[in-house]
């Protein structure tokens, strides 16, 4: 926006008004400034008229010779100022906010992001390692897992369509995904509290093998 972005601007309302109409502002006030002066000075009549002949211009070209150099203060100050932190964006996926098919994905993201999260409080050793094998295969389910919900978002594009039989195995398959994700998750952060730096990782590897096995297997399913 210009010189300055007004969303996003910390500043208040009376330096807004000023960096964007200052001149304007002030050379009214001038004017109803000069106009009472006018008024009690000239009294009525003649006299009157003659005053506010005479004081009018000067108040509405003094006033936007004022504002003019308070507008420009005004932009100079916005312009100065740090400008408050950008909303964060909130992925769409493709998807319709706030409907079940974006509901089912998140939920499946925000399991994911949690693994990694819990991945990293690891050690780092062969422990870890397993652990971060299994996250890049969680990461391509969860592709996967998107793709699936943009095929039900496509197939039931609002909530009047009648869902059909494959929006139904869609949605069967995105339940168990989630379930799956979200215990898979679960049972990392299990494991993580025993894969201390004196760890035997032999100890583990079961866990690590049941983990493995409990990942979801959406891409081993056509659809």
């Amino acid at each position: 926006m210009g010189q300055y972005d007004r969303e996003r601007s910390p500043a208040g309302p009376v330096l807004q008004v000023l960096a964007e109409a200052g001149r304007f502002v002030c050379g009214i006030l001038g004017l109803v400034v000069m106009t009472f002066l006018a008024a009690l000075v000239g009294g009525s009549g003649v006299a009157l008229l003659g005053w506010t002949a005479l004081l009018v211009p000067i108040g509405v070209v003094g006033g936007a010779l004022a504002g003019n150099a308070a507008q420009s203060a005004a932009r100079n100050r916005l312009v100065a100022m740090p400008a408050e932190p950008a909303r964060a964006v909130i992925p769409a996926y493709g998807l319709r906010r706030y409907g079940r098919w974006e509901r089912f994905y998140e939920a499946c993201a925000r399991s994911v992001a949690t693994y990694h999260e819990v991945v990293a409080t690891v050690p780092h050793g062969a422990g870890r390692n397993w652990l971060a094998n299994i996250g890049t295969t969680l990461d391509a389910e969860l592709a996967e897992a998107l793709r699936l919900a943009q095929l039900g978002e496509s197939l039931e594009p609002d909530e009047l369509t009648t869902p059909g039989e494959t929006v139904y195995k869609v949605l069967e398959r995105l339940r168990s995904a989630m379930s799956s994700f979200a215990e898979t998750t679960e049972r990392a952060a299990a494991i993580a509290l025993d894969l201390r730096h004196d760890s035997n990782f032999v100890q583990v590897r079961a866990q690590l093998d049941t983990l493995a096995e409990q990942v979801p297997q959406l891409r081993a399913t056509g659809l």
